[in-house]
């Protein structure tokens, strides 16, 4: 079996026979950008038939596919935040475009221009007010990941996204205090309410809804240490417990004596809100609340967290910077790259050796000096 190629307009187009209940008809695809990717398409639709068969190819619109097959399926595979991230992408950027053409008809060329539409959009993502190549790169992984599932049903014969190069996203970069900065911090918000939250998560690299999932319950004062078994997570406006990200995220992380002093004064003061607002007090075991006692939406930390950091004078980071704080800081005092990825909750330590190659480089060139100064018997 054989088809062919040519070029129409400005895209090419692939066609060939097939022959189905004793009756011969022509299979024909456009849009391709370029003579290759149209005969590569061609090859795989060729050896789909050779391989499967002819089947018919779907007749839904890509809307239909993500609302009625795509979403509701990836719904009980991921976290409730993922899941929500995924919706967004398509429901936000995507299906306004595409929604309407049908999945068979979806071309390479459609893929480009939506990406190109995308980077050129009005968005909140950046100081330009337009939508920043990493969020555009990951509409792009997430249409991408629900057409190659259309593939696998057999929906389609070829993946559309395959053939075009999605953006990639800036190297964004990272931005942590110093130690200096950080006691300067720790000074300054001795009062806030929230004293005892910034501290532990400079102190041990704890995720925001890992913090605020947290339970006394969870604290061994006397060891000094905090299991991490749960995290609270925003969807949408609503907040809603999950499992930790990975594995090794469920953890246990030891406590510095200072934090633990903090976590007590944060208890006593907990229990004078608690007695303040009595029986509309809500009933739970949460470390961090609001001054009712209910959960704290994570937003809401980060916007203490931003206050707080403006009164300071010190120079703005974001909430989740603490985190990076908290690791650059652990690997510049000589921890083991081992000891912090496991505080940190990585899924493996190359996870931590990639995110903070710029300290690690350091501690390298550090390790040869002493080595070198060892072998030559040079007294440190």
């Amino acid at each position: 079996m054989k088809g062919t190629v040519w070029k129409r307009g400005e895209t090419w187009t692939y066609q060939f026979p097939v022959t189905r209940g004793g009756r011969r008809r022509q299979i024909s695809k456009g849009g391709f950008c370029t003579k290759r990717e149209c005969q590569d398409a061609l090859t795989e639709a060729l050896s789909g038939y050779a391989t499967r068969g002819y089947s018919e190819p779907s007749k839904a619109t890509l809307a239909e596919f993500m609302r009625d097959d795509w979403l509701p399926r990836r719904r009980a595979q991921v976290r409730p935040t993922t899941w929500e991230s995924y919706r967004d992408s398509l429901e936000g950027r995507v299906l306004p475009h595409l929604g309407d053409v049908l999945l068979r008809d979806l071309t390479p060329k459609m893929m480009a221009e939506l990406y190109q539409h995308l980077l050129s959009a009005p968005g909140r993502d950046s100081h330009r007010g337009q939508l920043s190549k990493r969020t555009v790169a990951y509409t792009a992984r997430v249409l991408r990941a629900a057409l190659a599932d259309a593939v696998r049903q057999g929906a389609i014969p070829r993946n559309p996204a395959d053939a075009v190069d999605a953006p990639k996203p800036d190297n964004v970069e990272m931005r942590y205090w110093t130690p200096e900065q950080a006691r300067s911090f720790l000074e300054s918000v001795v009062d806030d309410r929230m004293e005892a939250a910034w501290r532990l998560l400079l102190a041990t690299g704890l995720r925001r809804g890992e913090a605020l999932g947290l339970k006394w319950s969870d604290m061994d004062f006397d060891l000094g240490r905090v299991c991490v078994r749960r995290t609270l997570v925003a969807v949408g406006y609503r907040v809603e417990w999950s499992t930790p990200k990975t594995k090794r995220s469920n953890r246990s992380v030891d406590l510095d004596d200072g934090t633990v002093a903090a976590l007590r004064r944060h208890r006593a003061r907990q229990l004078q809100e608690r007695m303040a607002w009595g029986e509309v007090w809500e009933q739970g075991d949460l470390v961090f609340t609001r001054e009712d006692g209910s959960p704290m939406h994570p937003q809401s930390l980060s916007t203490a967290f931003k206050r707080a950091v403006k009164s300071s004078g010190l120079p703005s980071i974001r909430l989740h910077d603490l985190r990076h704080s908290s690791a650059v800081m652990a690997l510049a005092t000589g921890i083991p790259t081992k000891v912090v990825s496991e505080r940190l909750g990585h899924s493996s330590t190359a996870i931590t050796t990639d995110i903070y190659q710029h300290v690690t480089e350091t501690m390298q060139r550090e390790a040869a000096d002493r080595i070198g100064a060892v072998l030559d018997g040079v007294s440190g």
